[in-house]
């Protein structure tokens, strides 16, 4: 298949475009390298099945050519990560609300299959367990940045939905939680490669807050698993499904296993998330998902452990 991944040359992009093209398949990435990096690609950038195009989905005219050959389109293409919404939230705002919103129209005119992913950030400070599909939204102020990004891909999951209702549009969206491991960076405020770099230099581990609160870590590999899966069967079109581990951590009992896994000499310590994100800052304290429904669509549930995952993490940085 021709297959347009936007957002390709991302962390879970690149994991997603190794697998397509294991697959056989003609893929096109576009990425503007604003998050992503070429580097990712490297390994597979001499397969005459990948093109890399560096671009801007908010590039109308740009997105309509690379659909124009499209049979399939996985919609990865976001503005993300807390520090990078907190510190330019309109930014933010644009990409993942307009930028999808070419996307998704130009997919859809075109009845392209296509698997758009969303986030756990979905359910704000909602700390339910699990979380399932149909939990409430809980936000707080529109003045506390953090939360503007829940807010767009609100939009777009509404704008997804409409479109499957209004033009029979073939798309599948996938709640992603806490994707980790090879090639992830901790710049943009992710908890696990930030605190896998700075054991493996035995510096400080900082934890934010006191530490108590939990979230869950699936292993790339498995996510990129679940979104070839869902693009293979049509009774997952029209529907939104969460993906990720339901197994439990707080962020204090994180740090101590890398520094344990990683042989470290590094310290813990703690720093408010006011002095980091500012004074208008909210932190859900927990967030774990249900993956019943998915499960029960396409068989897929995450396996690996987070020990597993931090050795993958580690390994992967050595050579």
């Amino acid at each position: 298949m021709n297959i347009l991944v936007t957002g390709g040359a991302g962390f879970i992009g690149s994991h997603l475009v190794e697998s397509l093209l294991t697959e056989g398949n003609q893929v096109i990435v576009l990425d503007d390298l604003s998050a992503g990096n070429t580097e990712n690609l490297t390994s597979i950038s001499g397969s005459s099945n990948l093109r890399i195009v560096e671009g801007s989905i908010l590039d109308k005219k740009l997105v309509s050519s690379l659909f124009s050959s499209a049979d399939k389109c996985f919609h990865l293409a976001a503005a993300l990560g807390v520090a990078n919404i907190v510190n330019d939230p309109i930014s933010a705002l644009e990409v993942n609300i307009t930028g999808s919103q070419i996307v998704l129209n130009e997919a859809a005119n075109r009845s392209v299959r296509t698997v758009m992913t969303s986030t756990s950030e979905i359910y704000g400070r909602n700390s339910q367990t699990p979380l399932d599909e149909n939990s409430d939204r809980i936000l707080g102020s529109p003045k506390i940045s953090r939360w503007t990004y829940s807010e767009a891909k609100a939009l777009d999951e509404f704008m997804a939905f409409h479109l499957n209702k209004s033009k029979n549009f073939p798309v599948t969206i996938a709640r992603l939680f806490n994707t980790v491991g090879p090639r992830q960076v901790g710049k943009y405020g992710m908890v696990l490669p930030r605190f896998i770099e700075s054991a493996l230099k035995n510096e400080p581990l900082v934890v934010y807050g006191d530490g108590t609160q939990t979230r869950t870590f699936c292993s790339v590999s498995e996510v990129v698993n679940a979104l070839s899966l869902l693009s293979q069967h049509d009774q997952t079109i029209g529907e939104v499904y969460n993906v990720g581990s339901a197994n439990e951590i707080s962020i204090l009992e994180l740090a101590k296993k890398v520094i344990s896994i990683t042989n470290s000499n590094s310290q813990i310590i703690y720093q408010s998330f006011s002095d980091n994100f500012g004074e208008e800052f909210e932190e859900a304290k927990s967030r774990v998902p249900s993956i019943a429904k998915i499960h029960s669509a396409i068989g897929w549930q995450s396996i690996k452990s987070i020990d597993e995952i931090i050795k993958d993490i580690v390994s992967s940085k050595s050579i």
